[in-house]
């Protein structure tokens, strides 16, 4: 048996021979059951000669039905959120409202020529009970000697300090340190400035400013006799109040003075 591959015209006649057994194999046959549409024969021949190598390859396909298009898809448009308004909101203009402005306390003040006009006459006896009552400035008649002025002596005025339009004094003759007094005046700012150092000279009053309005006072024990000594002093424009209360505690006795001179 001869091995030698072939050679010169005996290779083209293989390779043509090679070729014809294909084409009569890829004549088409009638279909049978669910063939495929199409008849796809490959046939790849390998030859080695000698150091060399050939390869000769046949592919017939042959299909019945055309390829279908490709199937275009089209991605849904965003749905609007929740979030997002599809038009603005309509609203009404606001209208503007009046701010009330603050008025500032008034200053005119009227000064009572009578004790017991210094205090509402409803809340009169629940201040000052049936303590007996003086008017010292102007003097009344029939006062103690130890509140009148000597005969033909005038009172000492300091030119510098406020003078005083009204002094009222509530005291039990039978006791000795216990009492109230109230005081009303008038003067410039200079003037009430020295009354207040005068009225707190030795004292350490706690004083405050409110709508130009200025409040001072303190309270202290007087050693003697072991009980409370409360010191107000209350300008407003150019009218001041002082109050002295010793062992006489009241309830609301400076508001009910101040709504009677400036009217609150």
């Amino acid at each position: 048996m001869n091995t030698e591959p072939p050679e010169g015209d005996d290779l083209q006649r293989m390779l043509v021979s090679m070729k014809q057994n294909v084409l009569e194999r890829a004549t088409p046959r009638a279909r049978r059951g669910r063939g495929r549409s199409g008849i796809v024969i490959g046939v790849v021949a390998l030859l080695a000669v000698g150091t060399a190598t050939g390869a000769v390859a046949l592919t017939l396909s042959q299909q019945d039905t055309p390829a279908a298009a490709p199937t275009q898809t089209q991605a849904p448009e965003p749905s609007p959120t929740a979030t997002t308004p599809s038009s603005a909101p309509i609203t009404g203009t606001p209208r503007p409202t009046a701010t009330a402005t603050p008025t500032a306390p008034s200053t005119t003040a009227t000064i009572p020529t009578e004790c017991r006009a210094l205090v509402p006459a409803s809340d009169y006896d629940r201040l000052f009970g049936d303590t007996p009552v003086m008017r010292v400035e102007p003097p009344e008649e029939g006062l103690p000697p130890e509140y009148t002025a000597a005969p033909g002596v005038q009172p000492d005025v300091d030119p510098d300090t406020a003078p005083t339009k009204l002094y009222c004094l509530w005291k039990d003759p039978r006791t000795d340190i216990s009492g109230l007094a109230i005081t009303v005046g008038t003067g410039t700012p200079e003037q009430i400035a020295a009354s207040e150092r005068g009225l707190f000279d030795g004292w350490n009053p706690t004083c405050e400013v409110v709508d130009g309005i200025r409040t001072c006072s303190q309270t202290k024990q007087v050693p003697m006799y072991g009980t409370d000594w409360a010191r107000t002093m209350y300008t407003r424009g150019d009218t001041w109040v002082q109050i002295d209360q010793s062992n006489f505690p009241t309830n609301g006795l400076l508001p009910a003075v101040v709504g009677e001179i400036w009217g609150d």
